[in-house]
């Protein structure tokens, strides 16, 4: 098994999801934990733990060192969204938008691809509503062929959207998180000790706000951008201890998957 997402194991994977892998590659050292315990837990056998990396993360650093990058006269905000129920464009979308335009920035929003997929036509009335009146300071990207707006904002702003790990990830920049009920297909995910990343590096690489408190978005961000400097030193170091082999995790799998198929052969011979 190899992962898509940079996190943990236990909270948006369903309970038993890895059981039957043979072997899996580790994002991390820190899903190690979080797999054995879910293993004595259910009673499953142990699996072949390989930590590796993850290589998306290499990509895009590859593509955002390639960019040409400039400071913004006015600092950008992107807001990107999940998908799942009661995330920011179905909840407080419209608080969040009005604490923010008008105040010197210029605002991105960019939806979840499903979400434009499954509910086409909320993604149409909330473009409108913005359209029809004079902001024009707020954009909408509903072009999913390209992200670099992602990687050239200045602050995201998200609510459990895996997205904003990846931007934090590799900008270095700060994350402000909207406390939506977040993505839960494991129910019994706190029956282990460990807490999920996507859960306890909230407040490490950004600050939260509940929905109900949107009227302190404007000052949030602010301090935010204006203590960019400190969540640099703080994500990096997060990244390192969080992100395995990073600009090697290709060589560290391919180097098990050529091992294993060794195995194999000898084993038949």
């Amino acid at each position: 098994y190899c992962f898509h997402y940079p996190l943990s194991t236990h909270m948006v994977l369903r309970r038993r999801a890895l059981s039957d892998y043979d072997s899996v590659l580790l994002v991390g050292e820190f899903q190690r934990e979080e797999i054995r315990q879910a293993e004595k837990l259910d009673g499953t056998r142990e699996k072949n733990l390989i930590t590796c990396g993850y290589g998306l993360l290499e990509q895009l650093a590859r593509r955002y060192e390639a960019m040409e990058k400039a400071e913004h006269t006015r600092k950008k905000l992107l807001i990107a969204p999940s998908w799942q129920p009661d995330n920011i464009l179905d909840l407080c979308i419209h608080p969040l938008l009005e604490a923010l335009l008008g105040k010197g920035y210029d605002v991105v929003l960019r939806p979840h691809p499903e979400y434009v997929k499954r509910y086409k036509a909320r993604m149409d009335a909330i473009v409108q509503r913005y359209t029809t009146q004079s902001h024009p300071d707020l954009s909408f990207e509903l072009d999913f062929s390209v992200d670099n707006s992602l990687y050239d904002s200045d602050l995201v702003i998200t609510d459990w959207s895996g997205t904003a790990y990846e931007f934090a990830f590799i900008t270095k920049k700060p994350v402000l998180f909207i406390n939506t009920p977040p993505k839960i297909n494991n129910p019994d995910y706190e029956l282990l000790t460990v807490k999920p990343l996507e859960i306890s590096l909230r407040s490490q690489i950004g600050q939260s706000l509940e929905p109900d408190d949107l009227s302190l978005a404007t000052e949030t961000v602010a301090y935010l951008l204006e203590h960019s400097e400190e969540y640099r030193e703080k994500i990096e170091t997060i990244f390192t201890q969080t992100i395995a082999n990073f600009g090697h995790s290709g060589q560290a799998s391919g180097q098990y998957i050529a091992s294993a198929i060794a195995k194999k052969r000898q084993g038949r011979g």
